[in-house]
């Protein structure tokens, strides 16, 4: 027996990593170990990891902004001490078919930071993968074509499987195509290193702050309960319709896997929300500052920018409650609707062979 125990905790929205999450955990079964799938939001690592080095820990999550989530980054911080257990780290990343070519995604540092964490920790790190999976980032463009989707999967297996073979053999699987390429893409940071948090903040008020659902919702709160992060809150009367709350991580979870496809993405409400933050804290903040404190143009040049940005933040939670408002009048609603190019493509896209359910609760192989 390779291990005593394999322990593969993951962070999926569409079922990408939770897919590759369970190549690994039968694999290792197969062999004889015990081997379990765990969702984060239930994960008790504290329990789980008390194996030490007959212990093979796996971290399967996306990139966000070329990080983990922030949700995974607040779970491999709060990771007990590794006492010598074995690792694996794969992040999965949005590749896109163009005929026989594979265009390959992006991982950057949501491949590298959980590594480096990993060994500060004590863990003795077997392996690291950037794993191109189908692109599902389905407010910005339409899902994949059952038949793309099929091809990037069985594709992402072929290569999963060496990492697998790497494991099971108790080898090192450090792929240095794969690392260069995701190296490559973390040279960004040296010129802008706070794109991970400004991306964290794009996700968080932004992003999720256009998420809405049309009429064909009926209220039925499979979004909410589904919703990794707990994020969607059900309210007013009958039907109930989903809140997107400030812990979305915009993992489309919900607009994969609705069965009325209700869930958009309002393309309109962007407009208004572009021109009334930049408005109410651009130009409104700059005249305050030179006219109401007499502030000289120098002073206020420096100040105008990060103010700007903390008030843009204020004020773009405001901007949904009040987009959450105007859904309440029908025919706003309806206009809403008909207006996303969400709703206009309308293909969605989920692991096919994954259901919403599965992710929810820990699995043994």
């Amino acid at each position: 027996m390779l291990y005593d125990r394999l322990t593969c905790y993951f962070l999926s929205g569409t079922g990408n990593s939770y897919r590759a999450a369970r190549w690994l955990t039968e694999a290792v079964a197969e062999e004889g170990t015990k081997s379990e799938t765990v969702p984060i939001a239930v994960a008790r690592p504290a329990v789980d990891l008390q194996k030490g080095a007959r212990q093979l820990v796996g971290l399967y999550h996306p990139a966000h902004g070329l990080m983990p989530p922030w949700s995974m980054i607040k779970f491999i911080l709060r990771l007990p001490r590794g006492r010598g257990a074995h690792a694996v780290v794969v992040s999965t990343r949005g590749a896109i078919p163009l005929g026989p070519v594979m265009i390959p995604g992006a991982t950057g540092l949501a491949l590298f930071f959980p590594v480096l964490v990993l060994l500060l920790k004590g863990y003795r790190v077997r392996g690291a993968l950037g794993l191109d999976m189908p692109v599902n980032m389905l407010n910005l463009h339409w899902g994949m074509t059952e038949r793309n989707a099929g091809r990037v999967v069985e594709r992402a297996k072929r290569r999963h499987q060496r990492l697998v073979s790497a494991v099971l053999a108790k080898k090192h699987y450090w792929h240095p195509l794969n690392l260069i390429w995701e190296l490559a893409w973390c040279i960004p940071f040296v010129f802008w290193p706070f794109f991970p948090i400004a991306y964290l903040l794009i996700g968080r008020i932004f992003m999720a702050k256009l998420m809405f659902a049309d009429t064909s919702c009926k209220g039925c709160g499979r979004c909410a309960r589904n919703c990794p992060c707990q994020a969607i809150k059900m309210v007013g009367a009958k039907p109930k319709t989903p809140f997107w709350t400030h812990r979305c991580e915009v993992c489309m979870r919900c607009m994969g896997y609705c069965k009325f496809k209700s869930v958009q993405a309002s393309h309109l409400w962007l407009v208004p929300v572009l021109y009334g933050t930049s408005l109410l804290t651009a130009s409104s903040l700059q005249w305050g500052l030179m006219i109401l404190l007499d502030w000289p143009v120098q002073i206020v040049g420096l100040a105008n920018r990060p103010i700007h940005y903390a008030l843009t933040a204020l004020a773009l939670p405001l901007f949904y409650y009040l987009f959450f408002g105007l859904q309440r009048i029908k025919p706003l609603r309806t206009m809403f609707t008909y207006t996303t190019l969400t709703k206009l493509y309308r293909r969605r896209y989920h692991e096919p062979d994954t259901e919403a359910r599965e992710m929810n609760r820990r699995s043994d192989s």
